[in-house]
């Protein structure tokens, strides 16, 4: 999974060292804290005064665009860790298939895991900063338990790792049974051709669930909008939410989850072949490329990639953020995620640079970041605590007119950037804190014990004295090539 610290590519050995991939350690890292960063600046951010010039016609500078359009594409990267978390498993999966492990534990443990972070997922999101505690923090109101139930009706990111750890473990099993785990190209083709029936039902999908015909009438809105899914809430349309709801749904996110394998396969192989690299950044561009195309063709025809009618012939044919997206921006985002993971592998790995880089200093302070990554994700409603502390000093004092205890109220920089200064020292702390007690009480630590326990097999990958002084830094030696693909 993603948010945990799994990305363990063997068991210990007799040296008493784990062996990681350090490109899969930042980036999980720096996703988990640039998430949180864009989360603080969205949820206290007044952004109206934005929407306001652009609707005067009175526009921006042109460095101004060129921030917004880099913000609004790395800021929506949802399916980022998803990514991560299917490469980090498969290539685990695939090198202890390799080693003759028994294939039905791994499933085991794979499915163990799977549930636990659904399980994770909806109380986080039911209970959490958005959900009931949160809303009755920062509102008053803990009477109604209507936020806990409306934001579990829509999958989010903790929900699709899961879904898609218990999915991806499956199709290992089938893949990799029997010896079919030497057998790259069969399974990377196979991978292929799941990647791309996901992409093109997703469009099918949606349109079919939009025209059900026994949804309650929303003005102006049709599925999967998040405010038509909060105006139909039964157990029908909960279900549905899991297969093209709003924010992050199987479809078309099982898509990344394939790709992962992918990429987990030709990882995992002792020697594999450089040039890949430039195969699959090849395919990450054309991913950008037939996005941008579907884009236009979208606006300047009648073809629709995601059909919804008749919310469609009203709304842009892609979407930002709440809902899930079109394929074509979906596309757009996955090129460049693929292309970035990529690029970091030739210039770390595949030069023999992955110790060097894992201990640069601030490389170093994103995988602490990235260790704890599950248990940081859940404990966002914690940073409610530095913001009541704020509200006290500033707005209760009278220096200030804005409360940082509700959204959307900051729309001076230095505010902003003081609060998440203070925000991100508060997370510092919580970091600090479990690592003084070896990650003791984590979720990460939570769900390695469950596992060992359900499918008694030992693990040390919550050994908090070689994650951080005995870890080999995997190298990937070019050559000789790629079995099954030269």
């Amino acid at each position: 999974m993603t948010f945990d610290i799994r990305q363990k590519t063997e068991e210990p050995q007799q040296t008493g060292t784990l062996k990681r991939i350090v490109t899969l350690d930042i980036l999980r890292g720096i996703a988990i804290f640039g998430m949180i960063l864009v989360h603080i600046s969205y949820k206290l951010y007044d952004s109206s005064y934005l929407f306001e010039r652009i609707a005067n016609g009175e526009g921006f500078p042109f460095y101004v665009w060129i921030l917004i359009v880099i913000l609004g594409y790395f800021g929506t990267w949802h399916g980022f860790f998803l990514f991560i978390s299917a490469i980090v498993n498969t290539y685990s999966f695939s090198k202890k298939a390799r080693k003759q492990k028994d294939l039905g534990k791994l499933l085991l443990k794979n499915t163990i895991a799977g549930t636990l972070v659904i399980v994770i997922g909806y109380l986080v999101e039911g209970l959490g900063y958005f959900g009931y505690f949160g809303t009755a923090l920062r509102e008053g109101q803990w009477n109604t338990f209507r936020a806990f139930s409306g934001e579990n009706f829509w999958i989010q990111t903790l929900q699709i790792i899961g879904f898609a750890l218990i999915i991806n473990g499956v199709v290992q099993y089938l893949l990799f049974r029997k010896g079919g785990v030497e057998k790259d190209r069969r399974n990377i083709i196979i991978y292929a051709v799941l990647t791309i029936f996901v992409l093109t039902i997703t469009p099918l999908i949606n349109f079919g669930i939009a025209n059900l015909g026994f949804w309650q009438e929303v003005p102006g809105r049709n599925w999967p909008d998040i405010f038509f899914v909060d105006k139909n809430r039964t157990a029908a349309a909960w279900f549905l939410t899991l297969l093209a709801g709003p924010k992050a749904p199987i479809f078309p996110y099982l898509a990344s989850a394939f790709l992962g394998g992918i990429i987990g396969i030709f990882l995992s192989n002792p020697k594999p072949k450089m040039r890949w690299l430039t195969w699959f950044s090849l395919g990450g561009i054309g991913f950008i490329i037939l996005g941008g195309i579907l884009i236009v063709l979208s606006f300047t025809t009648n073809f629709r990639v995601d059909p919804r009618i008749p919310f469609a012939e009203t709304t842009l044919p892609f979407s930002i953020i709440e809902e899930p997206p079109a394929i074509p921006t979906y596309m757009i985002r996955l090129g460049g995620q693929i292309c970035l993971i990529m690029l970091l592998l030739r210039v770390i790995e595949f030069r023999g640079k992955g110790e060097k880089m894992a201990n640069r200093p601030v490389m170093k302070y994103f995988r602490r970041w990235s260790y704890l990554s599950l248990t940081l994700y859940s404990l966002q409603i914690l940073e409610i605590l530095p913001r009541a502390f704020l509200k006290a000093c500033f707005y209760d004092t009278g220096i200030t007119e804005i409360d940082f205890m509700h959204h959307y109220t900051v729309s001076n920089i230095g505010y902003l950037i003081l609060i998440i200064v203070f925000i991100l020292v508060f997370y510092e702390a919580i970091i600090f804190i479990f690592y003084q007690i070896k990650f003791i009480g984590t979720l990460e630590w939570f769900f390695v014990t469950i596992q060992n326990l359900a499918s008694k097999i030992k693990s040390a990958k919550i050994n908090h004295s070689l994650l951080n002084n005995q870890v080999e830094w995997v190298n990937l030696t070019p050559e000789p090539p790629f079995k099954g693909l030269s």
